[in-house]
């Protein structure tokens, strides 16, 4: 039998006793039953308590874990975040300096054409002979130069228009570039030509007529590093006109079909916001 149970045992005895009250040996036992059963709970108290202790030390500890991965999270992120608009800020000046070369380069080549067109203007023709006369010498004939009419060259007709449309004068530069696109349909600047027409339309504020010469850069050229660009500002005038599904469709075009873009890289951060 357990001490409770005796100890309630020897209650009940005693009180069920009528006129009898129970002996000292009993109220020493009742006593000792008591003692060890407050030592008992005294203890269990005790295990209780440092059960506990531990349990909040565990749970300390795991917050601890918990707040570390969660520090670690946010370096990790703004690292991360770091790292690519550093990369994204090294992609725009690597675009920055490349279109710089190229512009270069483009102004290089008109100076040749136009250098070669002047070389080219002045062509010898033979004097005609003159009868011999008897009594008077001859004169040596004289080749006379004839001015040729100038060919314009595909690299300064682009530049000529090119500099009328950075001029703001973007109708006589759209019709330079529609005349180069006549006359050099399969040059290396043919789709910069006609991105380059677009953008005079959008410089006049008539946005449907940019849409779409910005449409047909794209469906004409669609391997040129031109049609991400010309899908990218359609997407654009949709966002700001408020056509979501409309910008939505064209942005998703970009990721899937010009994933190493960097218009790829804008269009997948507007795909997470557009709503």
């Amino acid at each position: 039998m357990g001490r409770a149970h005796r100890l309630l045992f020897i209650v009940g005895a005693a009180l069920s006793a009528s006129g009898c009250f129970a002996t000292r040996s009993d109220v020493q036992v009742l006593q000792g039953d008591l003692a060890v059963m407050r030592a008992e709970a005294v203890r269990a108290d005790s295990a209780h308590r440092e059960q506990m202790r531990q349990l909040a030390r565990q749970i300390g500890a795991v917050g601890d874990t918990l707040r570390s991965v969660n520090a670690f999270l946010a370096r990790f992120q703004g690292d991360f975040s770091l790292t690519m608009h550093t990369f994204g800020q090294q992609l725009l000046a690597v675009q920055e300096l490349t279109g710089q070369s190229q512009k270069k380069l483009q102004e290089m080549r008109a100076s040749l054409e136009a250098a070669q067109q002047e070389r080219a203007a002045q062509v010898v023709v033979p004097a005609a002979p003159v009868a011999a006369v008897p009594g008077v010498p001859t004169a040596a004939p004289v080749a006379a130069a004839v001015a040729q009419p100038p060919v314009i060259g595909p690299n300064q007709l682009f530049q000529v228009a090119k500099e009328q449309l950075q001029a703001g004068r973007t109708s006589a530069a759209r019709d330079g570039f529609l005349t180069f696109l006549a006359q050099y349909p399969s040059d290396d600047l043919a789709s910069d030509a006609a991105y380059r027409i677009a953008e005079s339309w959008a410089l006049e504020g008539k946005l449907a007529s940019a849409d779409t010469a910005y449409q047909l850069v794209a469906e004409k050229y669609p391997k040129s590093e031109q049609a991400p660009r010309a899908i990218y500002k359609r997407a654009m005038t949709s966002r700001q006109a408020g056509q979501t599904r409309q910008a939505r469709t064209l942005f998703q075009l970009i990721v899937d079909k010009y994933p190493k873009s960097l218009e790829a890289e804008l269009a997948a951060d507007f795909l997470k916001t557009l709503k």
